[in-house]
C-alpha cells in the first residue's frame, strides 16, 4: 500500500472524527465512497486502522480512541496536540496543490516568498540541546549580511513568517526572521543560557513579535462597523479579545496588549471601518499617523 494512500486515508479518518464519534461501519462506508472518487484504494482492515491511529498520533498529534461501551471511535481533544488543526490544514493544502495542477486556471494560491522553514529543525535541535548556532544573517534595513552567534530559546510564527527568539552576543533577547538566514550551523557543546522570561506570558502581551519590556500592558478599545465587526469576531485580533458593546451599527472590542508597531499597522489596515476609543495615547498616535498619510509624509514608528 502506497504512502500516498495511507496519508489520504488518515486524513479521511481525522475529518470523520472531527464530526463526532464514528463506528467501524461508518468509516468503512466513507472509505469505499472516497475510493470511488479517487485513483486510490482507501479500504482497510480493522488491524490497519489500529496502525493508522498510532500513525495519526505520531504525525499529527491527534488522539483518536476506541470507546468499548459505545463501540465507537472518538477524537480526544484534551490529549491531542494544540497545533493539530494547523498540521491538518497544512496537509489539506498539500492535497489542494495536487488538485490545482489538474485544474489549471481554476485554483489560485497566493504567491509566497521563501520562509526559511529549512532552518526549523536545526533551531529546534539547538533549543532542545541548549546549544548556540552561528548564522549568516541579512538585515532588512541594511541589506548587508553579517555573521552572528546566537542562543535560540523559542520559535514563533507571525503573518506567515517564522522567527527565532534568541540571546544575542550581548545577552539581549532579540528576534531573527528565518527567511533572512542565509546559512546556519550548530556550535556544538552546551551554551550558557540566561534565565528566560515566561515566554507564553510575553507572547500574550503583544500582537506580533515586538515586545518592549518598559511598555505597559493596556486595555485597548476599538469600534468596528457591523460588517467588519462580524469579520473580527470570526477571526480575533488577539487571544484577549472580548466583545464589549454591540448594536445594529457597530461592534466594540477590547484587547489587553502593549501598544506596538504591529497593533498600529493592524488598526490602519482597517481604514475608516475602525475607530480607536482608547487609551488616549493610542488615539493620539493614530491621529498623527492619519494626518501624516493625508499630507503624504513618510514617518517611522
Amino acid at each position: 500500500m502506497s504512502k500516498l494512500s495511507s496519508l489520504y486515508r488518515q486524513l479521511e479518518i481525522i475529518q470523520l472524527s472531527k464530526k463526532g464519534p464514528f463506528t467501524w461501519d461508518q468509516l468503512e462506508r466513507r472509505l469505499v465512497e472516497k475510493s470511488e472518487g479517487a485513483d486510490l484504494n482507501l479500504v482497510i482492515s480493522k488491524r490497519t486502522l489500529t496502525r493508522d491511529l498510532i500513525e495519526i498520533d505520531r504525525l499529527f498529534g491527534i488522539i483518536i480512541k476506541f470507546d468499548f461501551p459505545s463501540g465507537s471511535y472518538t477524537f480526544n481533544k484534551e490529549e491531542s496536540s494544540e497545533n493539530h488543526l494547523e498540521l491538518l490544514e497544512a496537509f489539506e493544502t498539500i492535497q489542494a496543490f495536487g488538485r490545482a495542477n489538474r485544474l489549471k486556471g481554476k485554483v489560485f494560491f497566493e504567491e509566497k516568498s521563501a520562509r526559511g522553514t529549512e532552518h526549523l529543525k536545526p533551531l529546534l535541535d539547538a533549543i532542545e540541546n541548549n546549544e548556540a548556532v552561528k548564522m549568516d544573517y541579512e538585515k532588512f534595513w541594511t541589506q548587508r549580511t553579517e555573521t552572528r552567534s546566537i542562543r535560540p530559546i523559542a520559535l514563533k510564527e507571525y503573518l506567515h513568517r517564522w522567527y527565532v527568539m534568541a540571546w544575542n552576543e550581548q545577552d539581549q533577547l532579540r528576534f531573527f526572521g528565518l527567511d533572512r538566514i542565509k546559512s546556519l550551523s550548530a556550535i556544538l557543546g552546551h551554551a550558557p543560557i540566561p534565565k528566560s522570561p515566561n515566554l507564553e506570558e510575553r507572547y500574550l502581551e503583544t500582537i506580533g513579535i515586538i515586545n518592549v519590556p518598559e511598555e505597559p500592558v493596556e486595555t485597548v478599545f476599538l469600534s468596528f462597523t457591523k460588517f467588519k465587526g462580524n469579520y473580527i469576531r470570526s477571526m480575533p485580533l488577539h487571544p484577549t479579545q472580548q466583545i464589549v458593546l454591540e448594536d445594529e451599527h457597530t461592534v466594540q472590542i477590547s484587547l489587553r496588549v502593549k501598544i506596538n508597531y504591529e497593533l498600529i499597522s493592524i488598526i490602519l489596515s482597517h481604514g475608516d471601518e475602525v475607530r480607536v476609543d482608547g487609551p488616549e495615547r493610542l488615539k493620539e498616535q493614530m491621529s498623527k499617523k492619519i494626518q501624516n498619510m493625508a499630507k503624504g509624509l513618510l514617518t517611522k514608528y
